[in-house]
C-alpha cells in the first residue's frame, strides 16, 4: 500500500531517476530485471485491448512498488508501465538488491509485506524524521533525484564571448539540463591537417560537439541526441550506473582536453549501445584519435586511427546509403589514415579510388586526393630507392 517512505531510502540516490511524460518502464509481456519504487508522481499500468489500443487498468502512487512480482518471479508482466507526468522513481536491479538493502534495510522488510499483500506497519517508518514538513520532504526528494529541478544548471561561470547556453532533455533519464555551445564568432581556425583535423587559436568547438547528461551520463551529438528507440533507451538505462562512474563531474560546462576525452568515450559507449553505423563509429574513433594528437600522445593516437580506418573501410564497402560525395570523402580518409599508419600501398590505392568515385560536385575532394596521392607516390619511390 502506498505510504510514507523510510528515511533510509534517502541513501538510495544512486538508483533514482526523474522520468518525463511518456517514458515507459517496461512493456506488457516483458520480463524486467529490476523493480521500481515510486517516490513522486504516478506510474500507469496499461494493457492492450483486442483492437491493440492501450487501456489504463491501474495506477501506482508514491510509496508503491512497481514490477517487483515479474522481476522476482521471472514471469512476463501482465501490463505495461509508463508515466504521463514527471515522476521520480527508484530503479533497483535485482543484481544490486543486496547492496540496496544494506543501504536501506527497510526496503527488504517492505518487499516482504508487498509480496504478502499486507500494509507495512507504521512503526517501520520514522514519521518524526521523514514527515517533519513538506519542505523537508522536497529536500529529501531533491537529494534522491539530482535532476528534479526544472533545469539542471551549468556549474561555474560561462564566458559569454565564447559560449551560449542551450537546454536539452535526456531521453534516458528524462533530465532537463543546460549545456554549452560554442559561438560561431569565437571559432578561429589556425591550421587544417590532411585528415581534416583543425587546430584552433582559442576554443576548440570539437570539444563541445558531444552533449552529456549530467545525471545519467548519456552522451551523443546534438543532432541526434533525442533520437532513441525504446530498445536502445532500455539498454542505455541499464548501463547508466557504470557509465556515470566514468564521469567524475558534470561535463555540461567549460571543458578541458581531459573532459573532452571523457565526453567522447561516453559517446562511443552510448553509440555502441544504439547500434551505430560503421560511418558513425569511424567518425567517433577518428575524433578520439585527434584528441590524443592534440595532447601530443602519438602512441595513444595510433590505435584509434587504426580503428577508424577499419570502420571507414567497412562503411565504404557495406553502407549502401552513402552518397557519392560521402563515399569519396571516406575513400580519401582511408587513404590518408593509411599513409599516417605507414601503409603506403593501401594509401595509394584508396586515394586513387577517391579520385575515381568523386562526383563532379566534389571537385575539391578529388583535387585534394590527387595531391595527396602524388605525395604518397613520392614516398613509395623514396622507400624503393632506399631499399
Amino acid at each position: 500500500m502506498p505510504g510514507p517512505l523510510p528515511d533510509s531510502f534517502r541513501r538510495l540516490a544512486t538508483f533514482s531517476s526523474r522520468l518525463l511524460p511518456g517514458v515507459r518502464l517496461y512493456d506488457q509481456g516483458a520480463t524486467p530485471d529490476r523493480f521500481y519504487v515510486v517516490l513522486r508522481g504516478e506510474v500507469l499500468f496499461e494493457v492492450l485491448s483486442e483492437q491493440g489500443d492501450p487501456e489504463i487498468v491501474a495506477r501506482a502512487q508514491p510509496g508503491s512498488f512497481v514490477g517487483h512480482v515479474a522481476a522476482f518471479s521471472g514471469r512476463p508482466t501482465s501490463a505495461g508501465a509508463r508515466v504521463d507526468r514527471e515522476t521520480v522513481v527508484l530503479a533497483i536491479p535485482l543484481a544490486r538488491l543486496a547492496e540496496a538493502i544494506r543501504e536501506a534495510p527497510e526496503l527488504g522488510v517492505q518487499l516482504i509485506y508487498e509480496f504478502a499483500g499486507s500494509p507495512a506497519p507504521a512503526d517501520l517508518v520514522d514519521l518524526d524524521e521523514v514527515e517533519v514538513d513538506a519542505a523537508e520532504d522536497d529536500r529529501a526528494l531533491a537529494r534522491l533525484a539530482p535532476g528534479d529541478e526544472d533545469v539542471v544548471p551549468i556549474e561555474g561561470e560561462v564566458d559569454g564571448k565564447m559560449f551560449f547556453v542551450d537546454t536539452a532533455t535526456c531521453p534516458v533519464s528524462g533530465t532537463r539540463f543546460q549545456f554549452l555551445r560554442v559561438r560561431t564568432r569565437a571559432v578561429r581556425p589556425r591550421e587544417r591537417e590532411s585528415d581534416f583535423h583543425v587546430r584552433y587559436q582559442d576554443v576548440n568547438p570539437t570539444w563541445y560537439g558531444v552533449v552529456v547528461c549530467p545525471v545519467c551520463a548519456y552522451a551523443a551529438y546534438q543532432d541526434d541526441f533525442a533520437n532513441l528507440d525504446e530498445a536502445a533507451r532500455a539498454r542505455l538505462w541499464d548501463d547508466r550506473e557504470p557509465r556515470s562512474a566514468l564521469a567524475a563531474h558534470s561535463l555540461a560546462g567549460t571543458r578541458t582536453l581531459e573532459d573532452a576525452v571523457t565526453a567522447l568515450d561516453l559517446a562511443i559507449r552510448c553509440y555502441e549501445a544504439r547500434g551505430a553505423s560503421d560511418s558513425r563509429r569511424a567518425v567517433l574513433q577518428h575524433r578520439r584519435g585527434w584528441l590524443e594528437r592534440e595532447g601530443g600522445n602519438a602512441n595513444a593516437e595510433r590505435p584509434w586511427i587504426m580503428r577508424a580506418r577499419e570502420s571507414y573501410e567497412r562503411a565504404f564497402k557495406d553502407d549502401k546509403r552513402l552518397s557519392e560525395e560521402a563515399a569519396a570523402r571516406i575513400a580519401y580518409l582511408v587513404g590518408d589514415l593509411s599513409e599516417r599508419l605507414g601503409d603506403l600501398q593501401s594509401a595509394a590505392q584508396w586515394l586513387e579510388t577517391a579520385t575515381r568515385v568523386a562526383p563532379k560536385s566534389s571537385a575539391g575532394i578529388a583535387r585534394t586526393a590527387r595531391d595527396r596521392l602524388q605525395d604518397v607516390r613520392e614516398l613509395i619511390k623514396r622507400e624503393r630507392a632506399a631499399s
